[in-house]
């Protein structure tokens, strides 16, 4: 059981870490700026990308938990 949980972790951490990577706009300078009153909305893949991103999140948080207790 506890082989699974540890493989299951490693398998969201890699795909946490790809999306977190994939997301990173890089070149986009009107983004990163902070005092830009111009605000941005995530459509189509962006928003699915960063939904993911919250779910792959969730799952790794419970699996630690998980693996915590047992």
């Amino acid at each position: 059981m506890k082989t699974v949980l540890i493989i299951v972790q490693i398998v969201l951490a890699l795909v946490l870490t790809t999306l977190i990577f994939l997301q990173s706009s890089g070149s986009d300078e009107s983004r990163s700026n902070i005092i830009s009153a111009v605000n941005f909305e995530k459509r189509g893949w962006e928003k699915v990308m960063f939904n993911l991103t919250i779910v792959i999140l969730i799952l790794f948080l419970i699996s630690s938990v998980i693996q915590i207790i047992v």
